[in-house]
């Protein structure tokens, strides 16, 4: 039985923060399951960790995200809910086949 080892990355933190970046994406592909989509590639670490083993520099394209500031005081009424409508039962001997 093979025994699989996690990839162990690199422990510099003065590189581009791959979670803070517009680009990174978290991928589909378990194996792979992180992305970049400024580059086009998925990798098993993070993005910015295989541009330093492939290429020697730091990734260039990190763009960071914009924070959203969250509002503190809510100004005007606070809208009311309306009462949502119950569904309507529709009755059918009908049975549907795929």
């Amino acid at each position: 039985m093979i025994e699989i080892m996690p990839v162990q990355e690199p422990e510099d933190r003065s590189r581009p923060d791959c979670w803070k970046c517009v680009y990174f994406k978290i991928s589909w592909d378990p194996s792979k399951p992180y992305a970049c989509q400024m580059m086009g590639f998925k990798s098993r670490m993070l993005p910015s960790y295989e541009v330093k083993l492939a290429d020697g520099n730091e990734c260039r394209g990190f763009t960071p995200k914009e924070l959203k500031q969250a509002s503190s005081v809510m100004t005007g009424p606070v809208p009311s809910k309306k009462p949502i409508a119950p569904m309507k039962r529709i009755d059918t001997t009908s049975v549907w086949e795929a």
